[in-house]
This record gives C-alpha cells, sequence and structure tokens, in this order.
C-alpha cells in the first residue's frame, strides 16, 4: 500500500457563471429524471446540483483577477 493518502482530484478554477450553469444543468436532470421515475438518481443530482451552487457562490466572493498566476509579483 502506498503512504499517500487518498485524495478526490481537485476541482479546477472556473467563473461564478459557469460553476452555476452546472449546477442548473443538474437540477433540471434531475427534474426529469425525478419526473420519469428514477427518484435516486434524481436525488444524487440534486445532491450534486447544490455542490455546484455552494461552488458558484465561494467562486464568486473571489474579486476579479485575484487567481492570475501571471500578475502575482
Amino acid at each position: 500500500m502506498s503512504d499517500e493518502p487518498f485524495l478526490p482530484p481537485p476541482v479546477p478554477l472556473m467563473s461564478a457563471v459557469k460553476a452555476r450553469n452546472l449546477a442548473r444543468e443538474c437540477q433540471g436532470m434531475a427534474n426529469h429524471l425525478r419526473a420519469a421515475g428514477d427518484v435516486g438518481t434524481a436525488r444524487l443530482l440534486e445532491q450534486r446540483s447544490a455542490w455546484w451552487l455552494a461552488y458558484a457562490i465561494a467562486l464568486a466572493q473571489i474579486p476579479p483577477g485575484a487567481t492570475d498566476l501571471e500578475k502575482k509579483p
């Protein structure tokens, strides 16, 4: 076994708008699947939608240009 801890892959930085759109896509698909009767997958997609929405809110708090590596001294 490896001595390194298992960590999930990091989520890339993106715009808050893109993260919000991903949340909307997940919620839309969840609504579609719930109407089709697939409640389990719909629940999973609703959780994923909530995560992306929280990530979008967190990204909206970062000032523009704060993550640009080229502008740092």
